[in-house]
């Protein structure tokens, strides 16, 4: 993995230049609805509480061991992407190293990150974008090379499995970590963009919205999917496709199926601002309209078509959060989710309820969507964009005759704009209807087929949570990193296991390594040996799977097979036992086994009592009948 330190944190100056500017010249625009500075508060409450829930202070970094042990599963990349996006400052560069060696050790196996789910390649590049990384240069493959995560996960996903193989989740995921740094697209890859969107397309239901099962539109999948095609609602490109609900052809291009997303988004909202899913009221789907709406440039608390009953999305929101700064699920106990308490925090829902606060943040702070990791724009390209949606914004409506140069030179403004950044001028439609009334030919180029203009590249990191935080520190291995190394154990546990991969990662990549060369056999013996314990726990949980379970089944014939994972168990530090799944099933397990064998040593003693007690018996009548037979002799020989 390729760590340029120095690059970042220029990057990182040049935006908090680009950011005062900013804030300068938006002074006078209207006052957001929301005041940013109670948006950082409920975010560090966030935060804070998922610190909490591991057992960690708010001054120590979330991103470190405990969490980083889970870092490539879900429970350990969202919260990195929401911290990533708001800049909050954490332990950045320990996420990037345990997951370069997480994705490194994944690849040694056949399916590498998994065979179905190819939203495992896009979660955890969307992460290692957030944090500053880059997916296309991560790890190291079986022949050393560097991995390439957006490749494997997305345009040439089809080469292994299909992208559909996971349904429509794969389609959406694919495209939005595709257009996250704009990548482009190789002329031999398996899927473009244009196939990404019809299979998104396609699965509309007759109603507008999306599911992932069966025909009621759910808004969670629908948010989803308009969070994908966000960056071509603005494209004049005509799809024909067999809608699969429907099994009928259709033509529309992306903004008319958008459009009608959006109004039955609109219409599913209920009156306190919220969302059900399934039936059952929840935050995550109210935090997955308000990334969407946002990724389109609609205003979620100001927009009257998301304002019911006078309740805001974030009205609906917040009314799940808790006194602790989590966030619950449902306000209801759902007995097929029993992890998530109607009156606890939940990790999921707070990673959601994060990032949606965080892309509310981006929103009203004029910064790039929340899955847009590119760098932000710079003023003069902004003020083109502000100046541009001004224009079209004061178009009358209806357009006529007299309008026309006026609208052809508006659209002459909006061919001046990258074409990679169009998505922006979010009022572009108004400009496009006007065109379209005064029949104006419209020669704007096809943005799936022009969008791209990246191969690689690390994501950029906004310091909008602190400006003056720092990131990323240089990249210097120091006389601290020195005795810090010096000062692990000889016997270690996979809790080092953080700690050794960042300082081997850090030393490898710094620029003043010769200077320390002599710690890294020191520090890949001391990896190979936690690494070791891994596949320990690892095998012993699988073999806690296969041959014990299920419990209450087993029998005298399992006891060795017991009593090799209690032998293998009690070999195991205090912190890896910890990791040990059911192992309480199995000393339950043991003892049924120990009693089944004393309760069989006791059956078989006193069956052989039973049986020297019987031979007694036997014995001693047969002696009292030749006793008696020898007395009935003697009787007899004395008449005689």
């Amino acid at each position: 993995m390729q760590n340029n330190y120095v690059s970042r944190i220029v990057t990182v100056f040049i935006i908090s230049v680009v950011t005062v500017v900013t804030m300068a010249a938006s002074a006078d625009a209207e006052t957001p609805p929301v005041e940013p500075e109670a948006l950082l508060e409920d975010i560090e409450r966030v935060i804070n509480w998922k610190k909490g829930s591991i057992g960690l202070s708010a001054g120590d970094p979330l991103l470190n061991n405990p969490f980083l042990e889970n870092a490539g599963d879900t429970t350990g990349d969202w919260y990195p992407i929401g911290i990533g996006r708001i800049g909050y400052p954490d332990d950045y560069e320990a996420y990037l190293a345990v997951i370069g060696d997480t994705v490194t050790q994944r690849y040694q196996q056949k399916n590498k990150l998994s065979d179905s789910k190819a939203t495992e390649w896009h979660r955890i590049s969307l992460a290692i974008l957030a944090m500053g990384g880059d997916p296309t240069q991560i790890g190291k493959d079986e022949k050393g090379q560097p991995i390439n995560l957006i490749a494997d996960g997305t345009y040439d996903r089809g080469k292994t499995k299909s992208l559909g193989k996971q349904g429509i989740n794969g389609w959406i995921w694919g495209l939005i970590t595709l257009d996250s740094m704009r990548y482009k697209v190789p002329k031999d890859a398996s899927a473009d963009r244009n196939d990404m969107i019809q299979a998104i397309l396609r699965m509309q239901l007759p109603d507008g919205g999306f599911s992932l099962h069966g025909p009621q539109t759910d808004p969670d999948m629908t948010a989803m999917a308009l969070q994908a095609l966000a960056p071509y609602y603005n494209s004049e490109q005509v799809y024909t496709y067999e809608q699969k609900a429907a099994e009928e052809k259709v033509t529309k291009t992306v903004r008319q199926a958008v459009d009608e997303a959006i109004e039955t988004l609109s219409t599913l909202q209920l009156d306190d601002g919220g969302y059900a899913s399934q039936e059952a009221e929840n935050v995550e789907s109210i935090a997955q309209v308000v990334v969407a709406l946002t990724a389109l440039g609609i205003d979620p608390l100001q927009d009257e078509r998301f304002i019911k009953n006078g309740n805001t999305l974030l009205d609906g929101l917040k009314k799940y959060q808790m006194n602790d700064g989590g966030f619950i699920h449902s306000e209801t106990y759902d007995p097929e989710n029993p992890s998530s308490l109607p009156n606890e925090s939940n990790p999921m829902a707070s990673e959601q309820a994060l990032y949606a606060l965080v892309a509310l943040y981006r929103y009203y702070g004029d910064y790039r969507t929340l899955y847009d990791f590119r760098s932000e724009m710079d003023a003069p390209l902004k003020k083109q964009i502000h100046s541009l949606q001004h224009a079209i914004e004061n178009l009358p409506e209806p357009v006529s005759n007299k309008d026309r140069e006026k609208v052809k030179e508006i659209f002459s403004s909006y061919l001046k704009i990258p074409i990679a950044e169009r998505s922006y001028v979010f009022n572009y439609a108004k400009l496009a209807d006007a065109m379209n009334s005064l029949q104006i030919e419209n020669t704007s180029e096809r943005i799936a087929e022009n969008i791209g203009e990246t191969k690689s590249g690390n994501g950029t990191i906004t310091p909008l949570f602190n400006q003056n935080a720092e990131v990323f520190s240089p990249a210097i291995f120091t006389k601290e990193d020195e005795d810090q190394a010096k000062k692990l154990p000889q016997k270690l546990t996979t809790e080092h296991y953080v700690e050794v991969v960042k300082l081997l990662e850090k030393l490898e990549a710094a620029e003043n390594r010769n200077e320390y060369e002599h710690l890294l056999d020191d520090l890949h013996d001391k990896k190979a040996a936690i690494e070791k314990i891994k596949a320990e726990i690892e095998a012993l949980n699988k073999d806690i799977l296969d041959k014990l379970y299920p419990f209450h089944q087993l029998s005298i014939k399992d006891k060795d097979h017991v009593e090799d994972i209690v032998a293998r168990y009690e070999q195991l530090s205090t912190y890896d036992k910890q990791k040990i799944l059911s192992y309480e099933d199995v000393e339950k397990s043991k003892t049924q086994i120990d009693n089944l064998i004393r309760a069989r040593m006791i059956s078989i003693a006193i069956g052989i009592i039973l049986v020297v007690a019987t031979m007694v018996f036997i014995w001693r009548r047969r002696k009292r009948k030749l006793e008696k037979l020898k007395q009935k002799m003697l009787v007899t020989d004395e008449n005689m």
